[in-house]
């Protein structure tokens, strides 16, 4: 049973997606026998393929559920402020989007060691389900599942889905 929250980041994932080029499924069961599921799977035009897998707790970030990051980029997808929290638990080569309200800008004021005062200007992120933002870009590797097993278990995913 999916919960509101998990819902409302498949929403916002499925609205990242350019429906002209990237081809994609949710839940999709890896292999023939399914011994991995991963939340969403994305092909494009441009024959990457990429993972994601959607946490909405800290309870389901740290779950024993297996992370299938099979992609040739591979992401998480959060709110933002379970990011703040897990965020240094998180591989050097995964990406995150987070879901947020919307992002603002912030200025400091600091002084450094030697007295000169300069002014900082950041974008902060507001926590929400408004809109997703890549937050850390995923880096690009080799898949670790054999492509055509990959695609064929995309297919069969997309069959389950179909509507007549």
């Amino acid at each position: 049973m999916k919960t509101e929250r998990t819902i409302r980041l498949e929403e916002l994932l499925k609205a990242k997606f350019n429906t002209r080029n990237d081809f994609f499924v949710f839940e999709c069961t890896i292999g023939w026998y399914g011994g991995e599921i991963v939340d969403c799977i994305k092909y494009n035009c441009q024959r990457e393929i990429s993972c994601y897998e959607i946490k909405q707790s800290k309870q389901d970030f740290y779950s024993k559920n297996k992370l299938t990051f099979i992609g040739n980029k591979n992401y998480f997808v959060m709110p933002y402020s379970l990011y703040e929290q897990v965020k240094n638990d998180i591989d050097w080569d995964i990406g995150v989007y987070v879901a947020i309200d919307r992002r603002e800008q912030v200025e400091e004021k600091e002084t450094n060691e030697f007295g000169v005062t300069f002014t900082k200007t950041y974008m902060k992120c507001i926590d929400g389900l408004n809109e997703l933002y890549c937050i850390k870009p995923a880096k690009s590797r080799d898949l670790r599942a054999d492509k055509e097993v990959i695609l064929s278990s995309m297919l069969r995913s997309m069959q389950r889905d179909r509507v007549i």
